[in-house]
Parts: structure tokens; sequence; C-alpha cells
């Protein structure tokens, strides 16, 4: 391992990047199976036991999945359900 600081703290921040891509992937998978539509909170307790992402990082996620148009959230229902492009983004 490097002795630069700045070189561990690179490394540090990809590693938690790409876990924060797998752990969306993941999601959005487990989403899927389930038939594409769960309420907020079974989503939010599936990151967490799984994953364990916790509230910040899930809110961070769902913004994630709402901007790139990978789910639709309904905020009356509270629900999220799966799009097509999401269906694409985890083959």
């Amino acid at each position: 391992m490097s002795s630069n600081p700045q070189i561990n703290e690179d490394e540090k921040t990809k590693k938690q990047q790409d876990f924060f891509e797998r752990a969306r992937k993941g999601v959005l998978k487990y989403l899927n199976e389930k038939g594409g539509t769960l309420s907020m909170s079974e989503l939010h307790e599936y990151s967490m036991n799984k994953y364990l992402i916790q509230h910040q990082s899930f809110s961070r996620m769902m913004e994630t999945f709402v901007d790139h148009e990978l789910v639709i959230f309904d905020s009356f229902n509270q629900e999220t359900v799966i799009t097509d492009k999401g269906r694409a983004f985890i083959i």
C-alpha cells in the first residue's frame, strides 16, 4: 500500500463508489424479482439488511434511481416501480 495519503484516500473513495454501484444494481434486481413494485419501506429494509445502506445513503440511492429514470416513485402510495430503463440497467 502506498504511503501517499491522497492515493489511499482515492482508493478508499473508489472502493466506496464501487460498493454503492453494486448495491444499486442489487437493490434494483431485488425490486425486479419481487414483481417490479415495492413499498419504500420494503426496499429500504432490504437495502439496509443486505448492503448495510443506512437512511441517508438510501435516500441518495433513491435520488439516483429517480434522476436516471430507473424507477418511478409513487409518493401517494409510497411505492417504487422499476422502469424498462431500470430493467436494462441490471442486465
